[in-house]
């Protein structure tokens, strides 16, 4: 016999759960003196602890949140935290507040008092809080002024969710932090992870007023007129460009020597470009301040006093030369390299959570974050090196790694391919806008020191831009979209024989393998070359791809040859093919079908196939990263469980630490994609 279900009584029901309540707040009471303020708000807001008071700012003088001058309060910018000194006599003891907390206050004069400090603080720099967040503050500013528990607290708790989770809010608590002296340790730690591994939705709440500059060229004119129309004096247009445009090496059209010159053009008083301008690149003291400044007088050679063009070839090489990697023991390379490599940072942070999203907007986003970031630190050669070294690299290797394993489809750009393949964009654009106006330059009175130093710069990053631009591109973004070739060709015709040949034929290079027909025939006959003349082959590949759609059924022909990948990708050195593989890796990405098919059985062809320990391990990561982008798994179990599986259990095992070591900071769609692969490593 079967008996009837019972269903429980709408009483019972309630009181199960009220039993369950209690019994969550009996253990959370018993944890009491390790719960956070937002917990503890969160259990009160739904019924499980008593409405007893919090002591939260019960002892704080309102007027010392309030007023921003007060006498006790230390001088720090804007920001989450303030600290004051106690009414006690002491001078030494210092009190720190975070208003953050403080929002999650009993008193609701604190509460008060901490909604006007952070209006205050938007009247003075709109930047402290991102738009969302202000949006939020001000529809919940009644509610959380309320006396009512019912009304303040679930405002109060999400206000506070919000501000935790701003980007600019923590930025500005970093700035904060590292101000004072000494540095507020605690502080760093907890808001420093929120900025260098920021939520997308905090990110997507900035609100900038240009998504992508290649498609915006109309904003970019008005942008760079307001500066030039609100500015009243040099040095004020010179700051205002630096904060607002001055994180791109924009085309000359958008450039800072373009504002200088239309405000010089637009007075009717004689203005002093030289002085004003290295006036104010010693009070900034920044090495973009420095090359916007070289950018105005290389384009506009008339504001160069005479007997100035050494001083202005030493900033230049200064700027060209320090910006590389061949260079990276000298001082200068670090605020580059911090630039360079927080951009390369976000951009991969932000590709692994937004894929087929748009390139030139994830760009334009890192780089200008970046320079948020890196305006943090001092002006100073040590404190970019620390924050590069502690702060970036760290996170640049595990971003890298989330984008890998993403492998997301991302809309193609020319910023994104500055981004991800130029070492020194600062030192290529400069070289670039230089050809104008070279002769006038007057190359041949640099001392032969000089010479050989920009010489090598030129070089260096001419290999690092192929294939460069030969004729300038119609309206321009970018510098880098100018033409390089006129620089070099112009340079080389100061130059000893030898020298001027080989730049002859660099720009010749350029030009071939700037066409889709060069290229691919270059693929073709790679095996043929030289070491050398395969690196620029492979990595002129590799920009060209990310602009350009039209190699993809070239490319595709050559590598289902047989014999090509037998004689040619099968034989070529190690790095030279790992370099070919990363540039196919990109095709499957983009175009799916029969890539997704064959590209990963393609490399785990050759992996089978290798004798060398290091490169059969480099091999079996790129059947892993084309597997996981494909979301396949046929090529990784091809390997083991075939006849040579024992060769790659140590890989296998290496790649399962690497998956474990940072499964928790994959995106949720990446984590997922990684399951089934994952399942497949355990066939051994």
């Amino acid at each position: 016999m079967i008996h009837k279900e019972q269903i429980p009584s709408p009483d019972d029901i309630k009181n199960v759960k009220r039993s369950i309540q209690m019994r969550m707040g009996k253990i959370a009471l018993s944890n009491i003196e390790h719960m956070e303020a937002r917990a503890y708000r969160a259990l009160q807001d739904i019924g499980l602890i008593s409405d007893a008071a919090v002591p939260l700012g019960t002892n704080i003088e309102i007027e010392v949140i309030r007023d921003h001058q007060h006498a006790r309060r230390q001088k720090l910018t804007e920001g989450p935290l303030f600290l004051y000194k106690s009414e006690e006599d002491d001078d030494s003891k210092l009190i720190l507040e975070d208003l953050t907390i403080l929002i999650l206050s009993d008193s609701r004069d604190v509460r008060i008092a901490v909604i006007e400090s952070i209006e205050k603080m938007l009247l003075k720099n709109p930047l402290i809080l991102t738009s969302k967040s202000f949006g939020l503050l001000k529809a919940s500013r009644n509610a959380i002024s309320s006396p009512n528990p019912e009304n303040w607290r679930p405002k109060a708790i999400l206000v506070y969710d919000t501000l935790n989770d701003d980007i600019l809010f923590s930025l500005s608590g970093i700035r904060q932090s590292l101000q004072n002296e000494p540095v507020i340790q605690d502080a760093l730690k907890f808001y420093a992870p929120k900025v260098i591994h920021p939520s997308v939705i905090s990110c997507d709440s900035i609100s900038l007023s240009i998504g992508n500059p290649e498609r915006d060229h109309g904003t970019l004119k008005t942008l760079l007129s307001d500066i030039v129309n609100s500015s009243s004096s040099l040095t004020e247009l010179c700051s205002s460009y630096l904060e607002k445009m001055g994180f791109l090496p924009f085309a000359p059209s958008y450039s800072m020597a373009t504002a200088v010159k239309n405000l010089v053009s637009s007075k009717n008083y004689s203005i002093d470009v030289w002085q004003d301008v290295w006036k104010w690149v010693d009070f900034q003291n920044t090495s973009l301040s420095r090359y916007h400044a070289c950018s105005v007088f290389v384009l506009f050679p008339e504001f160069i006093p005479d007997g100035k063009l050494p001083n202005l070839w030493e900033q230049i090489l200064t700027v060209v030369q320090n910006s590389d990697k061949k260079n990276e023991s000298s001082p200068e390379f670090s605020p580059w390299a911090l630039r360079r490599d927080l951009a390369l940072h976000y951009t991969y942070h932000l590709e692994a959570r937004l894929p087929e999203n748009d390139g030139g907007s994830i760009g334009y986003f890192a780089w200008w974050f970046s320079e948020q970031v890196a305006a943090l630190f001092p002006p100073d050669i040590l404190s970019a090196k620390f924050c590069r070294e502690k702060w970036v690299k760290p996170a640049l290797e595990f971003s890298s790694l989330s984008w890998l394993a993403a492998s997301a489809p991302i809309q193609r750009s020319f910023l994104r391919q500055i981004t991800l393949c130029v070492n020194s964009p600062w030192a290529a654009s400069l070289l670039t806008m230089m050809g104008e106006h070279m002769n006038e330059l007057v190359p041949t009175d640099l001392a032969e020191d000089s010479r050989n130093r920009f010489q090598d710069a030129l070089v260096f990053n001419t290999f690092s831009v192929l294939p460069f631009s030969i004729k300038i591109t119609d309206d321009p973004t970018f510098a880098l979209e100018g033409s390089l070739a006129d620089t070099i060709l112009k340079w080389a015709e100061y130059q000893p024989e030898e020298h001027k040949k080989g730049l002859q034929q660099l720009v010749e290079m350029s030009d071939t393998l700037g066409s889709s027909e060069g290229l691919l025939d270059a693929i073709k006959k790679l095996g043929e070359f030289d070491l050398p003349k395969q690196v620029v082959v492979c990595f002129a590949l590799k920009r060209k791809l990310l602009i350009d759609q039209t190699l993809t059924e070239g490319i595709w022909e050559i590598i289902s040859d047989f014999k090509w990948r037998k004689n040619v990708l099968g034989n070529i050195d190690y790095h030279i093919q790992a370099s070919l593989i990363d540039s196919l890796c990109t095709l499957l990405i983009e175009n799916g079908d029969k890539w997704y098919s064959y590209l990963p059985h393609f490399i785990a062809e050759l992996c089978e196939k290798e004798e060398t320990d290091e490169h059969r391990r480099v091999l079996f990561l790129y059947v892993i990263h084309t597997s996981l982008a494909s979301d396949t798994v046929s090529a990784v179990r091809r390997l083991l469980r075939g006849e040579h599986k024992a060769k790659f259990m140590e890989y296998v095992k290496e790649y399962q630490d690497r998956v474990e070591t940072i499964r928790y900071d994959y995106p949720p769609w990446v984590a997922g994609k990684l399951r089934g692969l994952m399942a497949s490593l355990h066939v051994i």
